[in-house]
């Protein structure tokens, strides 16, 4: 039970984070205008984080764990298309219904745990009720004011649904992967974070190279770096957390626990326009927020009901 409610908490501290991280990136996006070097700036910034994390907690036999090699490959294919998804998906849909979208993984994920099993997880009656109950909110949440993503929008944040809900599964694996070797749950989570953002970093660092071969000036590299940096601490923050989530209440209820973040970054959100004064997102009326707080109330229930109903299967 206690490390259920800890599984719990570190799912709501990264709904928080990341609800932040796609306000920064937001703002990144209206200085520089560009989802790909959102993407390899940023991820050069986390491996900066990853690359001493990984060689600190790694166990020596994980090393040669070709296993542990070939998981993180595919997960590192899948998590770039996620990540330039969501950078695109940010030029035609404001950062807080990104996150209320961002709901629809649960029922991909619980389709997906119906037809590929991982694990003892399963998806009962009163758990799909409650999934309705959530989906029914994101729902209320979309129709609430704001930007309307348009087919290209939509496509984008369809694409990001669906790869970052095979992210998840793959994350456990990776983590189940690591347990094997002696790791403890936590150690296991953050060396699962550390391989995959540390060695993507390789990427991103080889894609900033290339625009300085080109004639980026330093200078203008080492801003867009800085400016990507809030992300950046935001969103590995919240993986930290979200690992460690994942592995001990699974892919699905971690997600259910994650929903959160569709209100929390509609506060976010909010309180960004009010204090930075950056347009991240539109105003809307005082009608719009009495829908917002009615789909706050489905949401909670969504979440006790499909943690109840979890307990007593």
């Amino acid at each position: 039970m206690q490390m259920m409610l800890l599984g719990i908490l570190a799912g709501l501290a990264s709904a928080i984070l990341q609800s932040c991280s796609y306000v920064a990136s937001a703002l990144f996006l209206k200085r520089h205008g560009n989802p790909r070097e959102m993407l390899f700036y940023s991820q050069g910034v986390q491996a900066l984080f990853a690359l001493p994390l990984f060689f600190l907690l790694v166990p020596a036999g994980a090393l040669s764990d070709s296993g542990i090699w070939l998981a993180n490959l595919y997960w590192l294919a899948i998590f770039s298309v996620t990540q330039l998804s969501m950078f695109q998906a940010q030029e035609h849909v404001e950062p807080s219904k990104i996150a209320t979208w961002l709901g629809l993984k649960i029922v991909v994920l619980a389709l997906m745990t119906l037809a590929w099993p991982q694990g003892t997880e399963t998806v009962g009656g009163w758990q799909w009720f409650a999934i309705a109950l959530m989906l029914t909110a994101v729902t209320a949440l979309n129709f609430s004011g704001g930007m309307n993503p348009g087919w290209k929008g939509g496509a984008w944040l369809a694409t990001f649904v669906v790869i970052a809900s095979l992210c998840d599964r793959q994350q456990v694996v990776i983590i189940n992967l690591f347990q094997s070797h002696g790791a403890s749950l936590f150690q296991s989570a953050l060396l699962t974070l550390a391989l995959g953002y540390w060695t993507f970093g390789l990427v991103a660092a080889g894609f900033v190279g290339g625009r300085l071969f080109r004639g980026e000036t330093l200078a203008l590299a080492v801003r867009k770096a800085r400016d990507s940096a809030p992300f950046a601490v935001f969103w590995f923050t919240a993986m930290m957390a979200i690992y460690f989530c994942y592995g001990q209440l699974g892919a699905v209820f971690g997600n259910v626990v994650q929903s959160t973040r569709a209100l929390i970054a509609v506060v976010i959100a909010f309180l960004a326009c009010r204090i930075l004064k950056d347009g991240v997102e539109q105003p809307v009326s005082r009608a719009m927020w009495f829908r917002r707080a009615g789909a706050a109330f489905l949401m909670t229930a969504g979440i006790i009901l499909y943690s109840l109903a979890g307990r007593s299967a």
